[in-house]
């Protein structure tokens, strides 16, 4: 053989991480954890079969039984399986020692009297777990003991010699049998590697999976002797089509389905991959299209996991991207639980070296967006396990929420995270509702036994179809992807999952499909692989704020924000100061944003506004500056201190040519017109104000367009986020919902009193060559200002809009205002 020459590990060679050569998983890596599984679940599976092997047998010729505790071997085999148990038993009593000492532990908590100090109870802890915990009480007296998860690690408990890695050639990969209950014997293995996980020369191989490295290099990285040597090379490819990984480069972000819970998202900048399920690519048995190892990028910049469930935290695919993976993120455990064992510890000592643990709203700053953790219910039958969540992830200003096994109990929960955090732009919701009983996974944890009424009742389950349409209903997404459902044959070896079409997760699914859909929301269960791009936005949406929150500062930001459109002037002899005019300024923006309208009755000052609009605070400033309004709305005399004209002063025939058009303010084609019934793109002036606002609901309500919202900016802040924040702030200070914002509304920059009404000239030609109806409602609404000062937003802006409407398509036009007759009536009356 060629020293020299390149070599890849072959893509029908699975990797299998073992542990006392039973299949890795993350409950069988902690200490505490590893020995109750050991002793109450390994040995009792081993014991059995050595009993009666046949049992095992028949029962695994019902497909029903496949996840059940059977080993899968043939009677002919029971010799092997006898000499592992007499192994386990002799090199394994240190963690027997400590399973004992976990159920004594507990014996003598339940013999404590409740409520009683713990400190002439430590004599007492057995031997194997003095100095490991601390006995503890719960806010309601109820005893248990928090494990030093640390200190265990570094005992004679954790031992990197019981770890191994299997490489075994398969000739139909998506064939193999399911592995948690079965131990892969040596015979069965084409070559192992006694190597701990966490050994770093275990990457340089993995990472032949796509590139290829000479023979002989790979041979002195691993130090294997020469018989060892043979057996990897059987293990090696040669002569395959080179593929170097490339980072995604297109525009805006790709989304990409790898099988079951595993997603991932890329823009040019950074990748994010969830739960890491990779299948190993078609073994040409199976016809399913999927993604494998060949299809990731170089890097991955962040890869994040849901839950600690075998399918979500897939040792075997982590290991083998530990060289790819930037940074690692998980959740949060309870501190020192048995049932809840740190995931970021034992990540650690696999050799993960960057891993960040989250807890439920923890926000990651990502180039060009963010990572939410956020809080999930249900999926772990009821235990009190922290270690779980979803995955909120803005990108190229688009939302995904990664929610995988989420249980809908109590919709509240959404919508607190819907008026936090807005509409997602796609929602990927796992629905297995049916799930195994909690001791399925968790039984061997548990210190008593549980009947079998309450195992069946207690599931590890998520959403049925009523339950996730009640999600969907709350946050409104742009589309909802069912996943998570572990249909895909290269999944059985985990999962045991083999659906029928009557299956309830089908069923159920089925239905939420066509719920889904009956509500004018695209849906679809998704399988094998898929691939989805999404237009860039300029910037993510800012979500809608909490409405208490909303009301409770809006006060605040309109008193910061005084460089208002037209400045109130001191009124003549008032004697106002500049404070006290600027002061002014800010109270009369506040109530236009607010919708409030001032009108002069004889000497009377009269106000109209919205309910609720007036808060105590906004009434005290009103009764303060009432007399100064009056000045300024009765103001009839000379303004030659600020140099305005006097209404009297204006050319008795200037509306008239304003009110004439120009000749180029004409639709050149009038007939290619789109019905406003039939449009995808609307244009909407004014929806900040009171009638506008109002008007956006509607039109959102009442057709399924994309609207475009001109918005002035407050604070010389034009981006998407601040534009976004007024429209949502205007209609929840009427209390109209503002659910559907995030995927419906489009804000553009603008001011109608400017020339080209200030649009930049990239939204001008989206505008242009997108709107097919125009509904123009903005103007600047004040009662007390004359003709001239708002002619600028309600003559020349109107102008704009006409003009706007005539260039390119023509687009139809609807309009609507009074207030520059009423304001004009009001001053010349």
């Amino acid at each position: 053989m060629n020293a020299n020459e390149n070599v890849w590990l072959s893509d029908r060679v699975v990797v299998e991480p073992l542990i006392n050569r039973w299949y890795a998983w993350s409950y069988l890596i902690p200490p505490a954890t590893a020995a109750r599984y050991l002793t109450e679940s390994q040995i009792p599976v081993l014991e059995s079969f050595c009993a009666a092997p046949q049992v095992h047998v028949d029962a695994l010729k019902d497909p029903a039984m496949m996840g059940g505790p059977f080993v899968q071997y043939g009677a002919d085999r029971v010799d092997e399986v006898r000499t592992l148990l007499d192994t386990t038993r002799q090199q394994q009593l240190a963690l027997q020692h400590l399973s004992a000492a976990i159920a004594s532990l507990d014996d003598l908590l339940d013999e404590h009297p409740p409520g009683s100090p713990f400190a002439e109870l430590y004599e007492q802890i057995p031997a194997p777990l003095r100095g490991f915990i601390e006995l503890v009480y719960d806010g309601r007296d109820r005893a248990g003991a928090r494990f030093f998860e640390g200190l265990l690690y570094r005992s004679e408990y954790y031992r990197t010699s019981n770890q191994s890695i299997a490489l075994t050639r398969f000739p139909d990969i998506d064939q193999r049998a399911f592995v948690l209950s079965t131990p892969r014997l040596k015979a069965d293995v084409d070559l192992e590697l006694e190597i701990p996980f966490c050994d770093t020369r275990l990457d340089p191989l993995f990472a032949m999976r796509c590139r290829p490295r000479p023979r002989g290099e790979i041979q002195e990285v691993l130090g294997l002797d020469p018989a060892d040597n043979r057996r990897l090379d059987t293990l090696f490819d040669t002569g395959k089509e080179p593929h170097t990984p490339q980072r995604y480069d297109g525009p805006g972000l790709r989304v990409r389905y790898f099988g079951h819970a595993c997603v991932l998202l890329e823009t040019r900048d950074v990748s994010v991959l969830c739960d890491p399920l990779i299948a190993y690519p078609n073994s040409g048995v199976s016809e399913v299209v999927r993604y494998s190892y060949d299809d990731l990028p170089e890097t991955i910049d962040y890869a994040v996991i849901t839950h600690n469930h075998q399918d979500h935290v897939m040792l075997e695919t982590l290991l083998q991207l530990r060289h790819k993976i930037g940074e690692l993120v998980v959740p949060n455990s309870q501190p020192g639980s048995l049932l809840d064992p740190s995931l970021a510890l034992m990540l650690k000592q696999l050799g993960f070296a960057n891993v960040t643990s989250v807890v439920a709203m923890d926000e990651i700053a990502i180039p060009g967006g963010r990572i939410i953790s956020v809080p999930v219910l249900g999926e772990h039958g009821d235990l009190d396990i922290a270690t779980k969540n979803a995955y909120w992830i803005e990108l190229a200003g688009r939302r995904v929420m990664l929610a995988a096994d989420s249980n809908n109990l109590d919709n509240a929960l959404y919508q607190h995270l819907h008026l936090l955090l807005g509409s997602p732009d796609m929602l990927f919701l796992g629905m297995e509702c049916e799930g195994a009983p909690y001791t399925w996974t968790y039984g061997p944890l548990l210190s008593a036994r549980v009947s079998h009424s309450q195992a069946q009742s207690r599931r590890l389950d998520g959403s049925d179809s009523n339950r996730a349409m009640t999600l969907v209903k709350e946050l409104n997404p742009g589309a909802v992807y069912i996943y998570a459902m572990g249909q895909e044959p290269w999944l059985q070896f985990i999962t045991s999952i083999d659906y029928t079409d009557d299956a309830l997760p089908i069923v159920e699914s089925n239905r939420l499909v066509n719920l889904t859909r009956s509500a004018g929301i695209s849906c679809e269960r998704l399988f094998g692989c898929r691939e989805f791009v999404l237009d860039a936005r300029a910037e993510t949406r800012a979500a809608p704020l909490a409405i208490a929150a909303q009301r409770h500062t809006r006060a605040a930001q309109a008193k910061r924000k005084s460089a208002a459109p037209v400045k109130a002037k001191s009124p003549q002899g008032s004697g106002a100061s500049n404070d006290s005019a600027q002061a002014l300024t800010a109270l009369l923006e506040q109530l236009n944003v607010l919708g409030v309208r001032l009108a002069l009755d004889g000497e009377q000052l009269r106000i109209n506004a919205p309910k609720g609009a007036l808060n105590d605070a906004l009434k005290a400033k009103l009764k303060a500056a009432k007399q100064d309004i009056i000045a300024l709305l009765g103001q009839r005399e000379s303004n030659a201190d600020v140099g305005a004209e006097r209404p009297s002063d204006i050319g008795s025939d200037e509306w008239r040519e304003d009110a004439a058009l120009a000749g180029d303010l004409h639709p050149q084609n009038p007939s290619a017109a789109v019905s406003a019934v039939d449009a995808k793109t609307l244009m909407l002036t004014g929806a900040t104000g009171f009638f506008g606002a109002f008007l956006l609901r509607e039109l959102l309500d009442k057709t399924t367009a994309t609207i475009a919202c001109l918005v002035r900016p407050r604070d010389d802040d034009s981006s998407e986020r601040a534009l976004f924040q007024r429209l949502s702030d205007a209609l929840a200070n009427y209390e109209l919902s503002v659910d559907d914002l995030a995927t419906r509304v489009k804000p553009i920059a603008g001011d109608l009193s400017v020339a080209d009404l200030a649009i930049a000239e990239a939204e001008r030609q989206w505008l242009i060559e997108h709107v097919d109806c125009i509904y123009h409602c903005g103007a600047e609404v004040h009662h007390g200002l004359p003709y001239e000062q708002l002619k600028a937003a309600n003559v020349n802006g109107t102008r704009a809009i006409i003009s706007l409407a005539c260039t390119g398509r023509v687009k139809p036009l609807h309009f609507a205002s009074t207030s520059i007759c009423s304001a004009t009536h009001l001053l010349r009356a």
